[in-house]
């Protein structure tokens, strides 16, 4: 599962995301623990640690990359 972290007010530079309220990079998630957060609308630790909403995939803008971090995590 991926997560986008909620932005930062004074910190995220206010851009056209998908969804206005979350900034990328992307996040992976762990799937069971993604599902429960996706179906209580609340808020999940990434395997990199940052805190994250579990977001669709056809939620995600095209140029949004994978975090460096998640992506060398096992």
């Amino acid at each position: 599962m991926i997560g986008l972290r909620p932005r930062r007010p004074g910190v995220d530079a206010d851009g056209n995301a998908a969804q206005d309220r979350l900034t990328g990079p992307l996040h992976a998630v762990d799937g069971p623990a993604g599902r429960a957060a996706a179906e209580e609308h609340t808020e999940v630790q990434a395997l990199c640690g940052e805190w994250v909403h579990v977001v669709a995939v056809q939620d995600v803008p095209d140029d949004t990359g994978l975090c460096p971090a998640c992506q060398h995590r096992d």
